[in-house]
């Protein structure tokens, strides 16, 4: 992992970590989650197995404002014959909650960074940097959601992707459910380096469900179906940039979410991405099974 990248964790994690910080005041809370996920590609000619794990720590106010912080690594092992890629990320998200005298709910506004560096010998993946900035709505009774989210995505090598996101989100069953559906509309500026597309668009669906009662320790389902192409992906809800240069073609997942004592909760999900290599004519999938264990105080 490159030093600057953990060192920068570090400090500006303990911002907000520390004793006497000004996120420990009154009102804060402070969290820290580990993740890690196991991925197993099924007819790739290029990929066999992919794994990850991160750190993410963060601080939130309940009018909205916050900070996040992640750090991650993966390994990507290739089929033989090919390079395999280990890569490091830096995630950080700052949030600002603000109620407006025009609307009965909060606006919020919210901007991620990413940069991403690995050893891919072309240049084509290391590098990245992105910008993400999102407007959103929430209703005063939680019940209705929107938000507006735009990245910019820079290369190395001649390429500069575009992404909008729509959102809307809605609570259903008295509370019971909570259903959010988000359009993603990407434009690459070099298609050459896009798999020959120029832009893409998908939808996806997330749904999420509150168990009424403790069945077998359960708290919350969780599911999740996109539909459409999507290429270049950043992904705010997850934190992620997806740098391969391959067409996603549709994915959904499945999980589930425990309540662990008191302040934490641990969410195991299992899920299928669907893929295209254009240039190699290439069809596979990425079968993935991915656990989140999180602690608030």
């Amino acid at each position: 992992m490159k030093p600057s990248y953990s060192i920068a964790f570090l400090a500006l994690s303990s911002l907000f970590l520390s004793p006497g910080a000004a996120c420990a005041d009154a009102g804060w809370t402070s969290s820290m989650g580990l993740q890690a996920a196991k991925g197993s590609y099924a007819g790739s000619q290029l990929r066999d197995t992919v794994s990850s794990y991160g750190l993410v720590a963060g601080a939130e106010h309940p009018d909205g404002s916050g900070l996040t912080l992640g750090l991650s690594h993966a390994d990507v092992n290739a089929t033989p014959g090919t390079a395999s890629t280990r890569q490091d990320a830096l995630f950080a998200s700052g949030r600002m909650g603000f109620k407006a005298e025009e609307l009965p709910g909060r606006l919020g506004l919210r901007l991620d960074l990413h940069a991403l560096r690995n050893d891919d010998a072309s240049g084509d993946t290391n590098g990245v940097r992105v910008a993400a900035p999102q407007i959103s709505y929430l209703s005063a009774d939680a019940a209705r959601y929107l938000d507006l989210g735009y990245a910019h995505s820079r290369y190395r090598n001649d390429l500069a992707v575009r992404q909008w996101t729509p959102s809307v989100g809605f609570a259903m069953n008295k509370g019971s459910d909570w259903l959010q559906l988000r359009g993603w509309f990407i434009a690459a500026s070099n298609p050459a380096r896009a798999q020959g597309v120029s832009s893409t668009s998908a939808l996806e669906a997330k749904w999420t469900h509150w168990l009424g009662a403790n069945v077998a320790g359960i708290d919350k389902l969780r599911a999740s179906v996109i539909v459409g192409e999507r290429i270049y992906t950043v992904d705010g809800d997850a934190g992620s940039v997806a740098n391969l240069s391959d067409l996603q073609k549709g994915g959904a997942s499945f999980g589930a979410e425990w309540k662990v004592g008191a302040h934490a909760s641990l969410l195991a999900l299992v899920g299928q991405d669907r893929y295209r290599n254009v240039v190699l004519a290439n069809d596979y999938r990425l079968n993935y099974a991915y656990v989140w264990l999180a602690s608030q105080w």
